[in-house]
């Protein structure tokens, strides 16, 4: 068993779905639900850790399960669809990510932008 948060599993209702897999999505908020994508610890009985998953229309999802994609396109929408679902976490406070507030030094290879034909800094 992996892990379960109730709050990830229920943060999925009423979201749009993040695989948006043309000519397959409904775009039909009212059928999203937490899918659960393929890991190390996915099996036949076992689904993935709740954080390892993304929000998917019914249609998405059904279409990921039964692998009817490429396994090029399916690695492609199930990537974007975890980016954009762990995006739409971190904004809503529900995972926590520390930030740097500060930096220390700036970067030795950044340069600042300057104006095309006058040469001022941007």
């Amino acid at each position: 068993m992996g892990v379960i948060s109730t709050k990830l599993r229920n943060s999925a209702k009423g979201q749009p779905c993040m695989f948006q897999i043309p000519g397959v999505c409904s775009h039909d908020a009212s059928t999203t639900v937490l899918c659960h994508l393929p890991s190390e610890i996915k099996g036949l009985s076992t689904k993935s850790d709740d954080f390892h998953a993304a929000f998917g229309c019914a249609q998405c999802h059904e279409t990921i399960d039964l692998h009817r994609l490429s396994r090029e396109d399916e690695l492609y929408f199930s990537m974007r669809a975890l980016q954009r679902t762990m995006r739409n976490w971190v904004s809503r406070g529900l995972v926590v990510v520390p930030e740097d507030t500060h930096r220390h030094k700036p970067l030795s290879k950044t340069v600042a932008r300057r104006h095309i034909g006058t040469g001022e800094i941007l």
